[in-house]
């Protein structure tokens, strides 16, 4: 049975539109990338959703990688077995060819556009262009401002939070999950299990599921315990051999991983908090507090409870702002989709799938 896995690989984050997008091939490892090049609603997730269909048909296993702006939207599939990449290559994560033909090939959807009809609606065309523009880095905005105060309650739980206590539970995870180091280093893949969108803060909590079944969940409401652990529980995996996983954290992209995955073994980690609460069943449960003096937390209580407030409060109009910009982004759409020969994109996606389908798994 082939396992379906989601994921993201960008997200607006506090310093801007955060990419993964060149990290899911390896030039020097025999990969191919289709880069898709076209404008909205030229059919780039259509033509994904054509080859990832005819793919599943054949039993040949990818990821599906989604668009944070507008969830129902593929932005890429990655195919390990056959080592293809099949990407959305325009902004706000736009991808160029390194080594154009040997290793990238464009896929070039505006050779299937009716040009002059697109140059009539110009000025409407660059008007919701700008528009869309606007409304996500108003979303960057208040990220930005969220950001600043949840890294102030973070920092007033760096200050009380028991470091050595978290490495040593960290290491009795370890010791418990891994078993003996395989005298190699394992191997790191970084995604996003969830992302900003239009409708709220989403979590692909059907991946965790399908890739483990040894799923421990840390409840933190501050934020720095839970990062400590991740990342320290990171370092031994890999130092044990074993291939992870590292799930970025959209709102803190510079920091250790906010969920761990290391599915040769099943065993995730995942952090949750009582904004995002995430809840698996039979899960085990680590309550960060254990490792964070509370009584002194509870002198900056009103401090705290400040900073929760109002960090809700701007990510919500962060997501408002998304919402304004789907819509903007829709009407964009429709100039597009008035100018599109779509027989000539389905034709191409069943020529990309046909080669896909032609290569030898591994």
């Amino acid at each position: 049975m082939v396992i379906e896995t989601d994921f993201y690989l960008g997200s607006n984050t506090p310093d801007g539109f955060y990419s993964l997008y060149d990290e899911v091939y390896d030039h020097q490892d025999g990969w191919r990338m289709f880069i898709i090049k076209g404008g909205p609603g030229t059919g780039k997730s259509r033509m994904m959703k054509q080859i990832a269909a005819k793919c599943d048909e054949n039993n040949l296993p990818f990821e599906k990688i989604w668009c944070a702006a507008d969830p129902q939207s593929l932005d890429s599939l990655i195919f390990e077995d056959v080592k293809v990449c099949v990407s959305d290559g325009n902004p706000p994560h736009t991808l160029e060819p390194r080594f154009p033909g040997a290793v990238e090939t464009i896929v070039n959807l505006g050779e299937f556009w009716d040009a002059e009809r697109l140059y009539a609606a110009r000025e409407e065309i660059v008007r919701l262009t700008m528009e869309n523009t606007s409304m996500h880095r108003r979303c960057v905005r208040f990220l930005e401002a969220a950001q600043s105060l949840k890294n102030d309650v973070c920092r007033i739980a760096f200050k009380y939070t028991d470091e050595d206590k978290v490495e040593r539970y960290a290491s009795r995870f370890a010791a418990r999950k891994f078993g003996a180091p395989k005298g190699k280093i394992g191997a790191e893949k970084r995604r996003m299990l969830g992302a900003f969108t239009p409708d709220g803060i989403d979590f692909k909590k059907e991946t965790v599921e399908a890739l483990c079944d040894d799923i421990t969940v840390i409840e933190d409401d501050f934020g720095f315990a839970s990062h400590l652990l991740t990342g320290i529980v990171r370092g031994y995996a890999l130092g044990n051999g074993l291939d992870v996983i590292s799930c970025i954290c959209p709102m803190n992209t510079c920091g250790t991983p906010e969920h761990l995955l290391i599915p040769e073994i099943g065993v995730a980690l995942i952090t949750s908090n009582s904004r995002h609460p995430l809840d698996f069943k039979g899960a085990s449960k680590i309550r960060a507090s254990r490792f964070t003096d509370n009584a002194v937390m509870r002198e900056h209580k009103s401090r705290i409870s400040f900073s929760r407030r109002t960090v809700g409060e701007l990510i919500d109009e962060a997501v408002v702002s998304l919402a304004n910009a789907v819509k903007i982004h829709n009407e964009l759409e429709r100039h597009y989709i008035d100018a599109m020969d779509y027989k000539k994109v389905q034709e191409t996606g069943e020529r990309i799938a046909a080669l896909i389908l032609s290569l030898p798994r591994e």
